[in-house]
């Protein structure tokens, strides 16, 4: 089983690196990549256990990024030398300390008492803070959902867009660090097939695009084929992951839990 997607304490997960990777073994999976949110300094952790687990861990990166399409987009780095993409981390951490407080200075204009240390303590350190821990510092409760809607989306009350790295600097900053560039879950950040398909063409044509994450739990039947199609089109690898983010998570909490529909098989990329 191929999973290629996951999270662990250092960004949004509730595991420790460690932990994911034999999580994954657990589960029966071969192949698995620990992917936190714009952060490496679990990879090392989560490669030795699971290679005691007897599985494979390919070293990996999810990096947060914009586009025209959607404020916030990800594409993931898998084969990239950890050093070399770490600096890029660092930068996009350093942005993302920024962006919460702006949205922080926001809240609190609308009257939502938050503080930035309140929001550091939900999220464990304050180069991992992003806009669940803020919703939770607030008092959000255990749904986000309502509070996201009001206050953090794009568009809502106190949304602030991200604004470094571009999807096209995301990709070029993987291939620097030796990687190979996925573009994570098109259909949770993009809704419209039309743009998604400008979206890959374009990233594959203007940096060199070399996968999308085809297989995930929320892709519909249509919207896999459509990025399988996409895959066969433009010579690019098609990737699946459950985006497990730990064992009581909301929404991704099993590995193995995205749906082939019978319409083809994840890949491993190779490595460059």
């Amino acid at each position: 089983m191929i999973d290629l997607q996951a999270h662990s304490t250092v960004s949004d997960g509730q595991l420790e690196p460690g932990d994911v990777a034999t999580a994954a073994a657990d589960a029966g999976v071969s192949v698995m990549s620990l992917t936190d949110h714009d952060a490496v300094a679990g990879v090392s952790d989560a490669i030795a256990a699971a290679l005691q687990a007897g599985i494979e861990c390919v070293p990996a990166v999810e990096m947060s990024c914009v586009h025209t399409y959607s404020d916030d987009l990800h594409v993931l780095g898998y084969w990239v030398d950890v050093e070399a993409i770490a600096p890029a981390c660092s930068r996009a951490q350093q942005e993302r300390v920024s962006r919460a407080r702006e949205i922080i200075e926001r809240l609190n204009g609308y009257g939502v008492e938050v503080t930035f240390e309140a929001a550091v303590a939900e999220a464990g350190a304050a180069d991992s803070i992003g806009r669940p821990h803020i919703a939770r510092a607030a008092g959000a409760g255990p749904d986000l959902g309502p509070f996201f809607e009001e206050y953090l989306v794009p568009g809502a009350k106190a949304f602030v867009p991200r604004r470094w790295p571009s999807a096209e600097e995301a990709v070029e900053l993987i291939h620097a660090a030796g990687g190979v560039a996925v573009v994570a879950h098109p259909y949770w950040d993009v809704s419209e097939p039309s743009q998604v398909r400008d979206l890959v063409e374009s990233l594959k044509r203007d940096v060199g695009l070399d996968g999308i994450e085809t297989f995930y739990p929320p892709h519909t039947k249509a919207q896999t084929a459509h990025c399988l199609e996409l895959c066969q089109e433009l010579d690019l690898v098609p990737t699946g992951s459950s985006d497990f983010h730990g064992p009581t998570h909301k929404t991704f909490s099993r590995f193995g839990a995205y749906d082939t529909y019978g319409l083809g098989e994840p890949r491993v990329p190779q490595r460059p």
